[in-house]
């Protein structure tokens, strides 16, 4: 039958979304009475926005980010000293096409991760990568990656994406470096 043959081959092209779509798209098309380029286009379309959504949704995963927070929950009348105008640029994300970095400093509690990881999701969202590392996965990744020699290749991952967050707590760390010795 042919349009067992069509699923067959959409299948091959890695086109699954549209594969298992084809009986609801082929309705809608013989219905509306839309012409042929109009039903491959619609298709084409469909497809390529499945495939961008499953790509965003893979890019996320892998950012590991502990929650998500955009700009829009960001309050900026709580915090007056951050500046809104340079957020706003931050979000553009010409500072990755530009390869600057951004370091928000401040006391606990200002919303540095909220703004960190609002930037990492607009990152994600216009098609770079992002990831978030704690300082204590990072400092125990180190240890472990030492101890089997693969530090080097550590270093080359972490240094892969776009986006890359560490929050460190100085304080935290500064007792924690007391204890030790």
């Amino acid at each position: 039958m042919m349009k067992d043959m069509l699923i067959e081959r959409l299948q091959k092209l890695g086109w699954h979304h549209t594969a298992h779509q084809l009986d609801h798209l082929l309705e809608d098309a013989s219905r509306d009475n839309v012409s042929y380029s109009e039903f491959l286009n619609t298709i084409v379309l469909q497809e390529i926005e499945y495939q961008e959504s499953q790509q965003l949704e893979k890019r996320m995963k892998r950012a590991k980010l502990p929650y998500i927070k955009t700009i829009h929950d960001f309050d900026f009348s709580f915090q007056p000293s951050i500046s809104e105008k340079r957020v706003k640029e931050t979000l553009t994300c010409r500072f990755i096409a530009n390869g600057e970095n951004r370091i928000l400093l401040g006391p606990p509690g200002v919303g540095k991760t909220h703004l960190a990881i609002s930037f990492a999701i607009e990152a994600i969202t216009q098609g770079y990568t992002a990831l978030f590392l704690t300082a204590d996965d990072l400092v125990a990744e180190c240890r472990k990656a030492n101890k089997k020699g693969t530090l080097q290749r550590l270093v080359n991952r972490w240094g892969r994406p776009d986006v890359l967050i560490i929050p460190i707590n100085i304080v935290a760390r500064l007792v924690l470096a007391i204890k030790e010795h």
